[in-house]
């Protein structure tokens, strides 16, 4: 009887080992990736970790995983279990830490499991802390539904609210409610030779035209590229690096590393990630002090041990989210899941929000800008720019919007009032050096005009380029026609205008000084300069304009504004054949005083404007006063002492204006600049010259470029 006693026991130790055995399992592992989003269909949730007894989790500062719990009962009988969890560091759990089951997982943290079947968890377990975070997950299996635990072990009882993240990103605009963030790093989307080490590569390239090509060439190299501009910092500041990158193959250990700034510590080091697609590499640290005095750089390194290879960097961000948001800063992975690639400033705002749910932004473009683009993922989204409402509906995942709106010419004019000279620039001197803008009163208001050998006033539109002149009051843009291609200054072209023509056809009365005129040989000034007669070179304006703006589909892009044929005198009649001298002649050759004011509303050449011009053009277009090129740097002169090849209106051809200069030895003449580069007019009346064509940008029209040769103004 001892015998069987002894075996009998035997066989019950034998069992219990065996079942034992079936319920616990070593740990498997699945693909190493970042949760992509908390609230997904449980058949397409991304898993960081799966276990199925339990398992030592380390999570990374900031940063979160996704766990699968594998719950498994081979037995016949009805079992008990329960997910839990144990802080190893911390030594307790805080609020910076969330452990909670994702609210589409099939399955319950605690409950029943029949005999011979599965079931699988989902646990969410988010570090939003500076320091790392490392605790124990488990599964407890028992025949009954007290399961026993010991005390330092915790049952997984929290659901995380399940909430996608609806985040808007506006750039040059405003979000309700948003903060504003700002890319420290300028030229994030390697489009100019700001970093070392940089090959420009247009084949694989996510914003703008190029990206970085980085190359490794030998064993163990560190391929290192660095911004070279000199940040402005913070001590005790959390920032967000972040970087795109992308590997069309894969060979040996290949890392990616952050410095910020490059003689401190790395930020963080990550393993280069899959290959064929564009990986998010980014990392939030705190800065605490800076050791390298004013050398504040970011230094992005594709570290590969072993063999060759390639990486191409876009779209680099570094942001002082203390600076932005106080001590409320996102999380990484909210950052990293809705904000994408934007330079310089940006409005951004998110909320949580359930799955079908719909939420609205206030969403203002900032002054000077419209809309450009709205794009938003996973949800219908539609923007009404009539109340700059931003309404997304039908959320499906994380929602992702960018707002872009574009730089217009009304912005350009903001730009130009910001960045404009007090004072007036001495008349008397022509102007060879970039001096800037200056403002003057117009018939609209203030203008803003360019002075001298300026190098940021290039417009493309139209397939031809043009140079600024100036604003006009009312926040258009004036235009002088410069040639098919982009010219420097001081270069000398015929390119720069188109062909010659005569002013008028006929010179042997004051009439002739009008870009329309009247009747010939009348003894009344009225008559004399009635808008009725087209002058020769009128025509020929008109007629370019009609060709290459009209009937090219651009005139939608053209101002209605005054140009202005300034027929006052200050001697003579202005009549027939009397010796007459006409405004401009006084002003800019006896005092150096240009101005932009029309005197006459007679000699306010617009289309539809009556009310401040004279309504007799029948398209937009004209000619350069005298008085503009005055302003623009050229001096009214018979002296060669005035001649000027350096600033933005010479072109090394003598053009007309369309200002009268004066009726004198029974010949009508008007103001030129000569191919020297000074303004005078022509002994004798022959009155002839170059033709550019002058015409003003609609103040909301698009822009994009920065105004200079290589990178100008283009008309969108």
């Amino acid at each position: 009887m001892k015998v069987f006693r002894k075996y009998y026991m035997l066989f019950l130790l034998i069992l219990t080992l065996t079942v034992m055995g079936v319920y616990g399992t070593y740990a498997m592992f699945t693909h190493d990736i970042n949760v992509d989003a908390v609230n997904l269909q449980a058949s397409n949730i991304p898993v960081d970790q799966e276990i199925m007894e339990y398992e030592k989790i380390t999570i990374s500062a900031n940063d979160s995983k996704t766990i699968s719990l594998n719950v498994s009962n081979s037995t016949s009988q009805t079992l008990h279990y329960g997910a839990w969890y144990q802080m190893i560091t911390p030594s307790t759990i805080n609020d910076n830490i969330t452990i909670a089951k994702l609210t589409d997982s099939p399955d319950e943290t605690s409950g029943t499991i029949d005999g011979n079947s599965n079931k699988n968890v989902y646990i969410y377990i988010g570090n939003n802390s500076s320091s790392a975070i490392t605790l124990y997950v488990g599964i407890k299996y028992s025949e009954t539904s007290s399961l026993g635990l010991p005390d330092n072990r915790t049952l997984i009882t929290n659901t995380r609210d399940g909430k996608y993240v609806v985040g808007v990103t506006v750039t040059n605009g405003t979000v309700e409610n948003g903060v504003t963030l700002t890319n420290m790093l300028e030229d994030g989307n390697f489009e100019n030779t700001g970093w070392s080490n940089c090959t420009y590569n247009t084949n694989y390239k996510k914003y703008g035209d190029y990206s970085c090509q980085l190359t490794s060439t030998s064993d163990n190299p560190e391929i290192t590229t660095v911004h070279n501009k000199t940040l402005s910092l913070n001590n005790s500041h959390y920032y967000y690096a972040r970087v795109e990158g992308y590997q069309t193959s894969k060979t040996g250990n290949q890392e990616f590393q952050t410095y910020f700034p490059v003689a401190e510590p790395p930020l963080g080091t990550v393993a280069l990630g899959e290959i064929g697609k564009w990986n998010v590499y980014s990392i939030i640290n705190n800065r605490t002090s800076f050791s390298n005095g004013s050398n504040y750089q970011l230094r992005f390194d594709y570290n590969n041990n072993y063999n060759n290879g390639t990486v191409y960097y876009d779209g680099g961000m570094l942001l002082d989210l203390t600076d932005s948001y106080g001590s409320n800063t996102p999380s990484q992975e909210i950052l990293d899941r809705s904000i994408s690639y934007f330079d310089g400033n940006a409005s951004y705002n998110y909320v949580k929000l359930n799955k079908g749910n719909s939420t609205s932004f206030k969403v203002a473009p900032t002054s000077g800008y419209k809309l450009e683009s709205v794009s938003c993922a996973n949800s219908n989204a539609s923007y009404n720019e009539s109340n700059d409402t931003l309404t997304i509906n039908n959320i499906t995942g994380d929602v992702s919007c960018n707002i872009k709106f574009k730089f217009t010419v009304a912005s350009l004019v903001e730009q130009m009032r910001n960045s404009s000279n007090s004072g007036t620039p001495d008349f008397n001197q022509v102007a060879t050096t970039d001096e800037g803008i200056f403002a003057a009163h117009d018939d609209y208001g203030t203008s803003y005009y360019f002075r001298g050998a300026v190098d940021n006033n290039y417009v493309y539109f139209a397939g031809y380029y043009w140079r600024i002149i100036r604003s006009n009051g009312d926040g258009t843009i004036r235009l002088i026609y410069d040639g098919t291609s982009a010219h420097a200054n001081g270069e000398n072209s015929s390119d720069r205008q188109i062909g010659r023509f005569a002013y008028n056809s006929e010179i042997g009365d004051n009439a002739y000084v009008g870009y329309m005129y009247g009747s010939v040989g009348v003894m009344t000034y009225e008559e004399t300069h009635a808008n009725v007669n087209d002058s020769n070179i009128k025509t020929e304006v008109d007629n370019w304009y009609k060709t290459n703006i009209q009937d090219a589909g651009y005139s939608d892009k053209v101002a209605d504004v005054i140009y202005c044929n300034d027929r006052s005198y200050y001697s003579g009649t202005g009549y027939g054949n009397s010796g007459t001298d006409y405004g401009s002649n006084y002003r800019l050759y006896d005092n150096k005083s240009p101005i932009l004011t029309c005197i006459n509303k007679n000699d306010r050449f617009t289309v539809n404007d009556t009310i401040l011009g004279n309504g007799a053009l029948i398209y937009p277009v004209g000619l350069i006063t005298a008085d503009e090129v005055s302003m623009g740097g050229g001096k009214y002169s018979y002296s060669t002492s005035a001649d000027n090849s350096s600033y933005y209106l010479y072109t090394g051809q003598d053009y007309l204006t369309m200002s009268p200069s004066d009726f004198m030895r029974g010949l009508s003449r008007v103001v030129q600049v000569f191919d020297t580069g000074r303004l005078s007019t022509i002994s004798g009346g022959g009155n002839y010259g170059g033709m550019r064509p002058v015409l003003s940008l609609k103040s909301d029209v698009v822009l994009s470029g920065s105004g200079t040769m290589d990178d100008p103004y283009v008309v969108q």
